[in-house]
């Protein structure tokens, strides 16, 4: 199957660039203790994802450091698969910045999709992506991050191998364990650990190991999963002011929730709802709130939601609130309580009983009664009687 991967670099430091135009050209670090993303300059100045912050501070004292906005990210990002999902059905997300669409059964040639994915999330998101074409979800992630923004690098196939042999063996999707080992064996390039035999590779690395060979040689059978559309209904709320205290914050959303259900298509319930909020100054908050059973009354749902704010609010104030409701169903899917309705149960037995009973003559039936369950002797404990249908 020939794959596109279509990846964003710094694809979190982009996200906050376009809503922040005050840190256009500084050195920018992401993250809370560690280093969720940084800047290409911070990059040039040795700064590395997952590197302590302290320690990315001292290599870069006039970066600009902002906390991470996971739910503006996840959004900013679902909007960009939504779009490579107008060009082909099969798009599946890797991480936020990453996704693979599948090419075959497309009527356009492969390089045209590829420049129509480019130029579409750069005039539609203002963000500009790499594309890596190639058989196979690893070689063409490969192939992606490592050409320029707004470039195309396809692979031909049958020529994968050749492509991968002199990259590091950092690009292999192999444990900080695994690497250490092939570094202190000397294999530096994956061309180098291709040629390792098979058995070795499995004697020393295991099922971790066999899995990279096969990468390192071109052989990448992993399918292309396509995410799952659930529908969905949004409503947001621009407030009149800013909301500092919790209570404003809570009428802003009870009003969200009864105007979003009052937008649901008819006889649907909700098994979900995610509650979002703009902070003062850039940020967001989001909760997830999963229901216990499919709700269809905006009371009902509102009782959870709120219950759930009062576990965890917002810790800043808010400017702007959205209320989402997810899976969308027909039906409530409300579990029945193991005593509810026993005595309609009752009678579906008699009533099966009497049915038996007209069409063979001769049967017996019979039910277990108690006698003297705290007997020593089981035969006390309980008798088989006879089973009368009334």
């Amino acid at each position: 199957m020939r794959i596109a991967c279509v990846h964003i670099p710094r694809f979190a430091v982009e996200a906050e660039r376009l809503r922040r135009k005050d840190i256009g050209a500084r050195l920018v670090l992401i993250g809370e203790g560690t280093v969720l993303d940084c800047s290409l300059g911070a990059e040039a100045m040795k700064v590395s994802r997952g590197m302590r912050m302290s320690e990315a501070i001292g290599l870069c004292p006039r970066a600009t450091v902002l906390p991470p906005d996971t739910p503006y990210y996840e959004r900013l990002f679902n909007e960009a698969l939504d779009l490579l999902e107008t060009l082909s059905p099969h798009v599946q997300s890797a991480e936020p910045g990453t996704a693979f669409v599948a090419l075959d059964g497309l009527q356009s040639p492969e390089a045209r999709v590829a420049e129509d994915i480019i130029a579409g999330l750069h005039r539609r998101l203002s963000l500009m992506p790499s594309v890596g074409l190639a058989t196979g979800k690893f070689t063409a992630r490969v192939a992606a991050t490592n050409t320029r923004p707004g470039t195309v690098r396809a692979i031909v196939k049958g020529e994968e191998s050749a492509f991968l042999a002199p990259l590091p063996v950092d690009h292999l999707p192999a444990a900080d364990a695994m690497r250490w080992r092939l570094g202190m064996l000397g294999i530096g390039s994956i061309g180098e650990f291709a040629r390792l035999p098979t058995g070795a590779v499995q004697a020393q690395f295991g099922s971790e190991g066999v899995r990279c060979w096969d990468l390192a040689r071109g052989i990448d059978k992993e399918p292309l999963v396509a995410r799952l559309r659930e529908e969905t209904v949004v409503r947001r709320l621009q407030m009149p002011a800013l909301a500092v205290t919790l209570d404003a914050i809570l009428i802003g959303i009870e009003k969200l929730v009864h105007a979003t259900y009052a937008v649901l298509p008819g006889g649907r319930w909700v098994r979900k709802a995610v509650i979002r909020g703009s902070f003062d100054g850039g940020g967001s908050w989001e909760l997830a709130v999963p229901f216990r059973e499919a709700l269809s009354d905006p009371r009902n749902a509102w009782f959870a939601i709120k219950t759930a704010i009062a576990r965890h609010p917002p810790e800043r104030p808010l400017e702007e609130l959205e209320v989402e409701l997810i899976g969308l169903s027909g039906e409530s899917g409300k579990q029945a309580s193991m005593f509810e309705g026993k005595g309609k149960l009752w009678r579906q037995v008699e009533e099966a009983v009497r049915q038996l009973e007209a069409q063979q003559s001769d049967a017996v039936l019979g039910k277990v009664i108690a006698l003297d369950p705290s007997s020593r002797i089981p035969e006390r404990r309980a008798a088989l009687a006879d089973f009368e249908s009334k």
